[in-house]
This record gives C-alpha cells, structure tokens and sequence, in this order.
C-alpha cells in the first residue's frame, strides 16, 4: 500500500469545542520545526508553555523531541508502531505515523493532516473490535483487526487499544502472551492499593475474555466530557533527548526535573509536587520499576489550567530491581527513602513532613492482600508479587 510521505502536516489542536490549526510541522533528515499560525497564536494557547511559548518564532529541534518534545508525545511507543509495521508492511517516517491516526481517539488534543480544510474521522473501535483484537492477539493466524492504525497512539510496549463504551472511552491492556502472570490484574489491584493511598488514578475494571484471560480497562484521562484534553508527557518535561540508535543522550530523567517543571506550569504546583512525592514512596514501596518518564504528565483541562495528571501504569513486582527508573536523590533512581529524603525540597516539603507521607503511606498499604482479594485478583497471583510488597518495612529510624 502506497502511504504518502510529506515533509509537512498541519498541527491542529482542540479549542472551542473544535479542532483548529495551530501551526505548523516540517521535518527535513533529522531537523523538524515548527511554528505557530496567526489565528492561534492570537485566540489559542501555548502547547509547550515553557519550551513553546505563543510567539512567532520558530521552534526547531533534532527530531520530535526536545523543544518539539510535545509533538512527539503524540506519536506511537513500541506496541502502536509494531502494529503499523504489521499493517502496511513497511517502516513509516514521523510525519507518515502522526498522518495515519486521523481519528478522533488518538490520545492528547492534537491532531495531525496534509490538509489546512481538515479533521479527524469520527471513528472509534467498539467492544467487539476489541474481541476481534483480543483473538489476534492469542493467535496471530486470525485475521489481523482492520483499521489498526485507529488508536496506535496509546503508549507503551505492551498489548493495548483504544476503544468506547457506553459513550465511554477507555484503554485495554491485555496480558501479554509470554508473560505467565495475570499483569492485568496486577495492576487492577495496584490501582486499587494507589487509590486507597490517596494518589489520583483513572477509573479502572478488569473484564473477563473469551480465551479465559483477563484484560484491564482504564478510563482515558485525557477525556474530559468526551472531549479531548492537551497532554505532555513527563519525557518531554525532563527534555530527555535520544539518538538515533534510541538511546539517551543527556541524563534528565529525574523526578526532580519533573517537581521543577511542575512548579513552573502547575496551576497547583505545591499539590501536584507533593502528589509526584506520594507516587515515588508508592513505587518504593510496591516495587513498581516501570516509572519511567512516560508514565507520567500532565494534562490541560478545557478551562487551560495544567495539572499533573493522574497516576497510571502502576504495577506492583515490576521486574526484580529495587531501583526506580528516573532519580529520586544523590543516589540516583537507589529506591530507598534515605535517598529521597536528601531531596525533600524539591517537592515543597520539609523533611519531616515528607517522613509523615511515608509512614502514612506504610501504614495504608498494610492491608494490600485483602484489596487485591476485594479486586479480583486470584490468591495464586498475590502469592506471586508478595515479595514485591514492603508492606513490614521499618520506617521508625528515619
């Protein structure tokens, strides 16, 4: 199949109940910049409001990321670019993969097209597509789902996809075929264990499939009244900047540079400071090592105010390693509160204030076992992610 391959695309966003141009993209080797148009620039707001500032200038960057970061975050991880290798046979440059999910469940605000006169289809995958996709997953020899590319944007390296019931958006995450535990109820429990904890996460059920597996459903928090809201990723904020082979170039990936950034642009910078702390002792304490810098954002709501956004792809027992995935102190992502504690000030909090959200947060997960019962989750996978759990840590000496 013949894909077009431009150099350009018009970048629209969501404003006024409606998806408006807001500039321009042009990509040249590995050069991109972009630049606002007039109207936007004077009735619309900034999508980057630190490194994309509503001016005329223009933005240029190597590649999608950096100061061009944000539009980045729109294209596809590992798992969506997979299925559009799959779907046309062929790798596809930036601009082709952002062109191709024209519609209107793509994840964020923006959308992407050739064409100035445009917007996106309103097409969304139902329950039975999901089916259809849960089929394919179990046994590659049934017909691959068509109109794979609708919803490719979801993030991530896992099986996922995009779909609407009841007029509700949400995203399924499957178990993936090689991996022997049920991660979809594993992080059904663990939401459930944040949520109790007090830390902000979407809406989330596990539902039953055809093939005796189970798959997780999570509301879509970029949605607010079916109506998409802007989201930068927590990748973008830190700047982390990569090469071509996809490896990091600059060392940026700290929880610190996501406290400093959400002070700059929060419109609750000490809430959501404090929020980001909560989710670090959380991950501690649960041993969730895949917090990476995409697994955390923030979102504009339709009113323009930037807030962090909710918690999302926690799972408990992630991999073996005590240490987290971005730092948390002097020592690096060293997953251990004496660390964290030396960098208390980043997140507005003094050191005993910030021992007082540990103990509470040791003290809220005691009980784990019986929430993950109360969720669903079997005996036998409890048993499996016990030794994740630091449910009897000893905080009395910090």
């Amino acid at each position: 199949m013949k894909i077009p391959d431009p150099t350009t695309l018009v970048v629209f966003a969501w404003l006024a109940d409606r998806y408006i141009p807001a500039g321009k993209l042009r990509v040249f080797g590995r050069q991109a910049e972009f630049w606002y148009g007039d109207h936007f620039r004077q009735y619309g707001y900034a999508l980057d409001p630190i490194k994309l500032p509503l001016t005329s200038e223009v933005f240029t960057a190597e590649g999608l990321q950096g100061d061009l970061g944000v539009l980045g975050d729109a294209l596809p991880d590992s798992w969506g670019r997979y299925l559009i290798k799959r779907q046309y046979h062929q790798s596809l440059s930036d601009l082709q993969i952002l062109s191709l999910d024209a519609s209107r469940q793509r994840m964020g605000g923006l959308f992407f097209s050739c064409e100035l006169d445009d917007s996106p289809v309103d097409n969304t995958h139902d329950l039975k597509w999901m089916h259809q996709f849960s089929r394919w997953l179990t046994d590659k020899s049934n017909d691959f789902p068509e109109r794979m590319e609708l919803g490719s944007s979801a993030g991530g390296a896992k099986p996922k996809c995009l779909i609407q019931i009841d007029e509700i958006e949400w995203i399924v995450k499957f178990q993936p075929a090689n991996e022997p535990v049920n991660k979809p109820a594993i992080e059904h429990g663990t939401l459930k264990l944040a949520e109790a904890c007090g830390i902000p996460v979407p809406d989330n059920r596990l539902i039953d499939l055809p093939d005796k597996r189970q798959a997780l459903l999570v509301k879509r928090f970029d949605r607010d009244r079916k109506k998409p809201l802007h989201y930068m990723s927590g990748q973008t904020l830190c700047g982390v900047l990569f090469n071509d082979a996809g490896q990091v170039i600059n060392d940026t990936r700290s929880y610190l540079i996501l406290a400093d950034a959400l002070s700059k642009m929060s419109t609750a910078p000490q809430t959501d400071r404090v929020d980001l702390f909560r989710r670090i002792v959380f991950n501690i304490l649960v041993n969730n090592h895949d917090d990476h810098a995409k697994n955390h954002g923030v979102v504009r709501s339709l009113d323009g105010k930037w807030r962090l956004s909710k918690a999302f792809d926690l799972v408990a027992g992630e991999g073996g390693s005590r240490d987290l995935a971005m730092i948390i102190g002097p020592e690096g992502g060293q997953a251990t509160f004496n660390n964290l504690l030396q960098s208390v000030d980043s997140f507005g909090l003094s050191r005993r204030e910030a021992i007082d959200e540990i103990m509470a947060m040791v003290e809220n997960i005691q009980n784990w076992k019986q929430l993950f019962l109360a969720s669903g989750v079997s005996k036998n996978t409890i048993n499996e992610i016990a030794w994740a759990i630091q449910a009897s840590i000893d905080v009395s000496g910090l």
